[in-house]
């Protein structure tokens, strides 16, 4: 309808805020602005994910806005589901209520996540993760058409021409994604690492992911579709078919690519799989290293 569907103004900045109470002088990301009036698609969801890989390559590690909160109020739910805290006030003479500033910091420590579950940590943390021994580790295939749909900004992906007319792929858009599966295996539990195995064409590992809740044998289609909403690359047609068989539903956050993916003949030459990947296959601590180690996942984020 040629109207502007959302807009995100941001200024890098170098300094102290003079709020209550005060934050010290820092390199940070100011979100100016943020808007969607283009509701329904997750822009919100991918203008943060742009935002946090902006900060990233700046090496800039905290994100903060400024914004007099409502009683109910879309972009703090959205913001702090994504590790925004209001951290300190700011009292404006011209105002009669003080402006709430929240924050999020992209590099944490120890500290920050103690006492919290794995799947807490990606949670309230993104983009950090636990990834040691206390969490398994599963390779998931994915056939390049749903993998297109699911990981639309993946380095290298052509743009369809629908998507030239103005057309969003909402699930991928989304940080938080779905997974539907016909796997027999029951081993996946919330907070568990999701390697993503692109196969027919690259054959590679390419993507990782953090499970957030899993719900085993569902065959109400629409039972799956309210669980799994937006975040899917499946329509409510394809969903009742695939409903037909007792499913899987894995909610995951999408965390990082492998800056160097891990091909078939790589993990065969390593004995981190001893043959085609077909259906979810969990593989241990030591084997994950190598996959992480190989694929270039930064240690910044990650923690064990």
């Amino acid at each position: 309808d040629c109207t502007l569907g959302a807009v995100l103004i941001y200024k890098k900045e170098q300094e102290l805020i003079g709020s209550l109470p005060v934050l010290p002088k820092r390199k940070r990301l100011k979100i100016s602005t943020m808007k969607v009036s283009h509701v329904g698609h997750k822009i919100g969801e991918l203008l943060l994910r742009k935002l946090f890989e902006l900060a990233i390559r700046n090496k800039i590690y905290e994100i903060y806005l400024s914004h007099f909160t409502k009683e109910i109020d879309y972009l703090v739910d959205l913001i702090q589901e994504f590790g925004f805290e209001k951290a300190s006030i700011l009292n404006h003479e011209w105002a009669k209520i003080p402006e709430d500033v929240y924050l999020k910091k992209l590099i944490i420590d120890d500290e920050d996540i103690s006492g919290l579950l794995p799947f807490q940590i990606s949670k309230y943390y993104f983009p950090n993760l636990y990834d040691g021994m206390r969490v398994k580790k599963h390779i998931i295939p994915i056939q390049p058409q749903y993998f297109e749909r699911l990981f639309t900004d993946y380095p290298g992906r052509q743009t369809t021409l629908n998507e030239h007319a103005g057309e969003f792929i909402v699930e991928g858009n989304t940080i938080k994604k779905a997974y539907l599966s016909h796997s027999s295996s029951k081993k996946l539990e919330a907070g568990d690492l999701l390697l993503f195995y692109r196969s027919i064409d690259l054959k590679s590992i390419v993507s990782l992911g953090v499970i957030e809740n899993v719900f085993y044998d569902i065959t109400n289609p629409h039972k799956i579709y309210s669980i799994v909403g937006k975040r899917t690359v499946y329509s409510l047609s394809e969903i009742e078919e695939i409903a037909q068989s007792p499913t899987t539903i894995i909610l995951f956050n999408h965390h990082f690519y492998f800056k160097k993916p891990i091909n078939y003949e790589t993990l065969l030459r390593l004995n981190v799989i001893r043959g085609p990947i077909q259906s979810i296959m969990e593989i241990d601590h030591d084997e994950y290293m190598i996959v992480k180690n190989r694929g270039g996942i930064d240690e910044r984020f990650t923690f064990n």
